[in-house]
């Protein structure tokens, strides 16, 4: 798998034994920078939410409806995973 072997174990998915919230993540950033965008997008759909949210930082009301949204994506993704897993 890319960059599995400079990615950091997940604390959670050894000590639990499932993946957790963000599993994916640090492999999704690298291909990201590989330009690899849609093996990235597929492997953590809340990367690019998640991304985007510094904009939104000197807008208060903005902002709270972003983090809202952030979590739900990275929840749903998650609860996706599991179920499809």
């Amino acid at each position: 798998m890319a960059g599995q072997a400079l990615s950091m174990p997940c604390g959670y998915k050894q000590y639990l034994g499932f993946d957790c919230p963000f599993c994916g993540s640090q492999r999704s950033v690298l291909l990201l920078l590989q330009g690899r965008f849609r093996e990235s997008f597929l492997m953590f759909p809340a990367l690019l939410p998640l991304a985007v949210t510094p904009l939104f930082i000197g807008r208060k009301s903005a902002l709270h409806i972003v983090l809202w949204f952030d979590l739900a994506v990275v929840i749903g993704s998650w609860l996706l995973r599991l179920l499809l897993a």
